[in-house]
């Protein structure tokens, strides 16, 4: 029969005979005639339009009709499963059910309050038998959504769904509870196998389904009168199952409408009815059983916890503790589930750590004082019990889900650190330390912002004991071989410090809490006062980052001075220490020490700029009694950087303003004229000026204050003396002579321009003609470069070194002589600035000579003769004296004798020079007894013998 011709007769059944129609329906279904399939559906839906008395047998008809629509389905899929191809559907089981999807639908819409429940539950039921009936054949897994595209291809199970969904659209603004409960029921009855029916349910009306589903539960949560009952409620459980299914796509419908529930149970009204009171009383237990029962509800719920569940909340939810008992069992047995569901928290669960702190610190809030105290000290008792729970979880390997959700919160563990209140920074280090035994990696990222953060000896005290906790793995790779965590904490900062230099678009680090929080902790353990340091835990991180630390005191302006407090109070090198650190570090830590030494002179402030020095004479002297390189090192550096580069301006050197390199030299210019030049022996050139452009303009220098310079060169010769000390257990000499000889040859190294004739012996006042122009270098050296004359003074005083410097000398005096011979007739009451120059350059002269011992008495005391001598007197003095004495008795180390002390000298009486030497002065003076009378009777009379 075609569909045109059951419809027509399902709408003039009303004038038949209902009669004959019922009859023939019970002969079919009792098998007692033979009925036609499609027959015996006409007649049933005839009847149930037109009979609803009849509605029960008929649906129950139905469901055969569609469970065998479901077989042929099935079968024709194990079919193709195992020969490859697909069976032909029938085309009257597909009328069939076409005609019943066409007659329950319109019954729906007819009259949905009387129709839409029922059907809803009948055809629930019966896709809860169909599902379960033929789970496990075919295709059908445990696979949710293979499963629902599987029942969604089958023409039968498609049509309940569908009918289902139209009695749920018909009642959605009505009453859906019917539905619902039903959807509950069977979900209870049939599941895992009915879930692809909940879930397709609740995809098509996720809100409706959700706070349906919800305020069901609640009801039926309320009717619990015991835990036992409560704890397997299979209902309770059912509303899990469905959430859990929505929650893929709908988690935020979910949280939504829970919240919304917990809400509701707050606000109490006087039209509440008792009902009403009892469900928003259960709602709070009701909620806590559901994320208990499901992970994925608790993790919804604690997504955002912090916006609705707040400390003026739990005070009003106290009042409530007693009812919730009955839900539970004893108030235990509900401490234990919230400890449970606190442990499991996988997201944000820093908030509720952060909520329990609110708990304990709950003095703003205005309440009963009985009921603030009682909430504190749950408070605290919960907190122990789930840092204990924590605690136990990770040294059972086995860590619960708040740690993995708290792990996530390194930034606010910071906080909770740097917290003033005790109990949140100790919680927190707590926390810390657990974290540190899962994740190495995350231990160090908190201590790095810690160590640069902390500003009391109460945060520090924090991280040492996070640190030393017994439950930080020590022998962790790659930690232990770097020197442990700490080492690790400090290798990152310092690398990110250094890349900072490197990197032109590096973040701005301020690492200034950082350098003195690392000082005070290297302090404390030096001071040997606190028993937790006594692993030198700082010590051995900081020896393992040396060369990092030592190439930042180079480059950090702002940290030198705190910086250049750690190397000096670690204390290191020292010999037979049980820390030798390697070559590459020395070097490193000298060059960057010098380049301290140089920031100090540049600083501006006095205090600071003076400890500095200080810091650097230390570090210098470890390295130099430890290291023959290092002292190489810094004297060349320290010689090299004061008298030649840049720096030599904070010492007194005279810098030229003009450009040099536009000025033009007169030798080059002619030779542009000219391959050829005619010149004199000697290629050198004196020019008074340049050609095109006129005279030479003077020269102008760029000073310091003369007080700054003073005290510059007082700094400079203090850090030569730490290069070259002695151990402190020498009592009588403090300089090593061997580093006095090293500072004297480097000395001439770089003075002198020409490796000839830089040995001791003085040839005849005759050859300094060949070494004119080298002996002008030299002289104009120390013109232009004072600190000279201070450097060779320093090494005369620690004779014979100064033996070393004869070439210098050599060349001083061979200018001066020519010098003094400029002069002319000039006199020495001659007040031009030139002569007092000379002057005191010659006394600076014979006063190092004197002082070094290179000339004996009285040789020794001409200084203070000269300035009573015309000028071709002082030649006199210098050549036929000076010259010749030192030509005779060449300036050597075997002149000196070395007494007990260690120190070296020569007798003056001993040493007193033959009359050749000293005839010329004693004539000279003669000549100028009224003025040197005094004088001659000390140096030529009045002489001391080893007899008086």
């Amino acid at each position: 029969m075609s569909q045109n011709n059951i419809t027509t007769v399902v709408r003039t059944a009303p004038q038949q005979d209902l009669m004959n129609e019922l009859n023939f329906f019970l002969k079919g279904v009792t098998k007692k005639e033979l009925c036609n399939e499609i027959d015996l559906t006409k007649s049933a839906l005839i009847l149930l339009k037109c009979l609803p008395s009849t509605k029960i047998a008929v649906l129950e008809y139905l469901c055969s009709v569609f469970e065998n629509a479901a077989k042929i389905y099935v079968q024709a899929l194990e079919t193709e499963i195992n020969t490859g191809k697909a069976p032909l559907s029938s085309e009257d089981d597909e009328l069939i059910v076409s005609d019943i999807h066409s007659v329950l639908s319109t019954l729906i819409a007819d009259n949905p309050v009387a129709w839409a429940p029922l059907i809803s539950s009948w055809s629930l039921e019966l896709l809860g038998e169909i599902s379960s009936k033929y789970s496990g054949r075919a295709h059908f897994s445990s696979n949710l959504n293979e499963t629902l595209q599987l029942w969604m291809s089958c023409r039968g199970t498609r049509t309940l769904m569908d009918i289902n969904t139209k009695c749920l659209s018909s009642l959605i603004h009505s009453n859906t509870e019917a539905c619902i409960s039903a959807l509950l029921d069977t979900s209870v009855k049939h599941s895992p196998h009915f879930d692809w029916v909940v879930a397709h349910v609740g995809s098509c009306f996720p809100n409706t389904v959700i706070t349906r589903v919800l305020s069901v539960g609640l009801k039926d949560f309320c009717q619990n009168k015991s835990y036992d009952q409560e704890c397997n409620a299979p209902k309770l459980k059912s509303v899990v199952g469905i959430l859990g299914h929505l929650a893929g796509s709908h988690v935020e419908d979910i949280r939504k409408a829970i919240l919304d529930m917990f809400v509701w149970s707050l606000r109490e009204t006087l039209q509440d009815t008792d009902i009403e009171r009892l469900q928003k009383k259960a709602t709070v237990p009701y909620i806590l059983q559901l994320i208990y029962l499901s992970s994925t509800l608790l993790s919804s719920i604690c997504i955002d916890i912090r916006n609705f569940l707040t400390v003026d909340v739990i005070v009003r939810l106290y009042y409530f503790v007693e009812n919730w008992c009955k839900y539970f069992g004893t108030p235990e047995a509900l401490e234990e589930l919230v400890t449970s569901l606190i442990l499991r928290c996988e997201n944000n669960g820093i908030q509720l750590i952060k909520l329990m702190f609110q708990c304990i610190l709950i003095d703003n809030i205005k309440t009963n004082e009985e009921i603030k105290n009682e909430i504190v000290d749950k408070t605290k008792d919960l907190l122990t019990i789930v840092l204990q729970e924590m605690e136990e979880s990770v040294r059972h390997n086995n860590a619960v889900g708040l740690i993995q959700s708290l792990s996530k919160e390194s930034t606010e563990l910071v906080q909770m650190l740097l917290s003033t209140e005790k109990v949140i920074s100790d919680t927190a280090a707590q926390i810390v330390v657990l974290l540190g035994h899962l994740y190495p990696s995350l231990l160090i990222t908190i201590i790095q912002s810690l160590l640069k953060s902390s500003t009391t000896d109460n945060q520090l005290i924090l991280l040492l004991k996070i640190l030393t906790n017994d439950l930080i793995d020590k022998t962790a790779l790659p930690y232990s071989e770097k020197g442990g965590h700490f080492s690790v904490v400090v290798e990152q900062i310092l690398n990110r410090n250094i890349q900072k230099f490197c990197t032109s678009n590096e973040e701005n680090l301020d690492l200034s809490q950082m350098w003195h929080n690392l000082l005070k902790l290297l302090r404390w353990e030096k001071s040997d006062k606190a028993p937790i340091l006594k692993s030198r835990i700082i010590t051995r991180s900081l020896e393992a980052n040396l060369t990092n630390l030592t190439a930042l005191l180079s480059n950090e302006v702002l940290h030198m001075h705190v910086i250049a407090d750690i190397l000096d109070t670690m204390e290191i090198p020292v010999l037979n220490a049980s820390y030798n650190p390697p070559i590459a570090v020395v070097l490193n830590l000298t060059q960057s020490t010098v380049n301290y030494f140089f920031a100090c002179c540049k600083d501006n402030g006095t205090a600071s700029k003076l400890k500095g020095y200080k810091k650097v004479n230390n570090i210098l002297k470890r390295l130099c009694l430890y290291s023959k390189v290092a002292k190489v090192l810094a004297l060349r550096e320290l010689l090299e950087r004061a008298l030649f580069r840049c720096d030599n301006i904070l010492f007194g050197a005279k810098i030229n303003e003009i450009d040099n390199d536009n000025e033009k030299m007169l030798l080059k210019q002619n030779k542009k004229i000219s391959k050829t030049i005619p010149l004199t022996k000697h290629s050198t050139v004196f020019n008074g000026g340049i050609i095109g452009t006129g005279k030479r303009k003077s020269v102008t220098y760029d000073t310091l204050p003369s007080q700054t310079i003073a005290h510059n060169k007082i700094q400079l010769i203090n850090a030569i003396k730490a290069c070259c000390a002695l151990p402190d257990e020498h009592k009588y000499t403090d300089m090593s002579w061997d580093s006095m000889t090293l500072l004297s040859l480097l000395l001439v190294q770089f003075v002198s321009p020409d490796v000839m004739y830089n040995g001791l012996p003085w040839p005849e006042e005759e050859f300094s003609k060949v070494t004119m122009e080298r002996d002008l270098f030299i002289r104009r050296l120390f013109t232009n470069t004072p600190l000279l004359w201070d450097i060779l003074s320093f090494v005369a005083v620690y004779r014979p070194a100064v033996c070393y410097c004869s070439v210098l000398i050599r060349a001083l005096t061979a200018t001066l002589i020519n010098q003094w011979k400029s002069m002319g007739e000039q006199s020495k009451d001659d007040d031009s600035e030139n002569y007092k120059n000379l002057m005191y350059t010659t006394i600076q002269l014979i006063d190092i000579m004197a002082l070094g011992q290179l000339l004996p008495p009285p040789l020794s005391s001409i200084r203070d003769v000269l300035p009573y001598l015309k000028s071709f007197e002082i030649v006199a003095v210098l050549r036929e004296c000076v010259w010749c004495y030192l030509r005779d008795h060449i300036p050597s180390p075997a002149l000196f004798g070395c007494d007990s002390n260690g120190v070296h000298w020569r007798d003056p009486i001993i040493a007193r020079p033959p009359d050749i030497y000293t005839n010329t002065l004693r004539i000279i003076m003669q000549r100028n007894i009224k003025s040197l009378g005094h004088m001659y009777a000390q140096m030529f009379i009045n002489v001391p013998s080893h007899d008086s």
